[in-house]
């Protein structure tokens, strides 16, 4: 049976995506559960996962293309009579049989009918230095260790997008030895990363009508981090840096009693479901803390530069569905973006 792969709604704004990487290449086989393909925005990448077992027939939206919310991506098959589950994404439903993939001449002839495209130039530096990129090209950059100055950005404004970082070396997963964790703690592999910008601006108001010694930004992002937790996990436990956890839905009743519980939290607790850090002051934009073994999730918060910060998030795959991590990280750069969300 012929199903459809369609460019899934990652949040509610969203209205369009750019395909960053097929993971799959057509006529080849996978799993259920396997990534497919990464969907990249300006806030978020994330990782389209195989709801079946099945194989891909046909790609009809090509690497470095965007695409509105519901078009079709490709075409695939499922495998040994099987039914899409009903947990599939968005994206996967029902469709005509793949069409035929065009012949090398055919594709070349429609190629040089397209009118060129014009050339990217290299990406400027905003005034205050930071060159404009999105979460995934800045993670694609450091795995394939590209600097990101000189790369020409074919997003608006020249911002710089996956498709535009170059392929210097295969990108890898690369399991972080256990003496690299901070703190003497072991630090755990096969994990999904997601990176996220957010503007700072509520935050800094928030933090600005704070009395002194109520907390600074970190903070007040690891509250709003707590607060949306238990909507995915209801007994989770959050902490600062290697500080004792706290119950995540203790911070339903607000940020003074969450303080007060995070200050009398004690050591011998068990692990925590999530470990937060922060850059704190200066010019460290992105800031992805090893996650240890025992901890299903590690979020960093870079620091704020030109009015925006950036969200790490590190997840341990076996506990965590990319959907799942996806989901999370949305809802939390909401509240970040808009505390209100969340706290009335």
């Amino acid at each position: 049976m012929s199903q459809t792969l369609a460019m899934p709604k990652l949040g509610l704004t969203m209205t369009e995506g750019q395909v960053a990487e097929w993971r799959r290449a057509p006529g080849e086989p996978f799993a259920a559960g396997d990534v497919l393909v990464v969907i990249e925005t300006d806030k978020i990448a994330n990782e389209v996962e195989a709801p079946a077992a099945g194989r891909l027939t046909a790609v009809l939206v090509e690497a470095g293309r965007t695409v509105p919310v519901g078009a079709a991506l490709a075409q695939w098959e499922l495998v040994d009579g099987q039914m899409a589950s009903a947990s599939a994404p968005a994206g996967a439903t029902d469709a005509q049989p793949a069409p035929a993939m065009p012949s090398p001449s055919a594709a070349a002839d429609a190629q040089a009918a397209e009118p060129a495209s014009p050339k990217p130039t290299a990406t400027p530096a905003t005034p205050g230095g930071r060159i404009v990129a999105t979460p995934y090209a800045r993670r694609l950059a450091h795995e394939r260790d590209v600097p990101l100055a000189g790369i020409a950005g074919s997003g608006p404004g020249g911002r710089i997008r996956a498709a535009d970082v170059p392929q210097s070396a295969a990108p890898q997963l690369v399991a972080t030895p256990p003496a690299a964790a901070a703190g003497g703690l072991a630090a755990a592999a096969a994990e999904h990363f997601l990176l996220a910008d957010v503007p700072a601006v509520a935050l800094l108001e928030w933090r600005a009508r704070l009395s002194a010694g109520q907390g600074g930004i970190g903070s007040l992002a690891l509250y709003l981090a707590a607060r949306v937790l238990p909507a995915l996990r209801p007994q989770a436990l959050c902490a600062a840096g290697d500080g004792a956890p706290v119950l995540a839905a203790l911070a339903a009743q607000g940020y003074t009693a969450w303080r007060s519980a995070m200050q009398a939290a004690v050591s011998a607790a068990p692990h925590a479901t999530l470990r937060f850090a922060s850059a704190g002051r200066g010019p460290l934009r992105v800031w992805a803390p090893a996650r240890p073994i025992g901890c299903e999730l590690a979020l960093g918060l870079g620091s704020v530069t030109d009015g925006g910060m950036t969200l790490s998030l590190r997840a341990d795959a076996a506990a965590w569905s990319a959907a799942d991590v996806a989901a999370y990280l949305t809802r939390l750069h909401a509240a970040l973006e808009d505390p209100r969300r969340v706290l009335l």
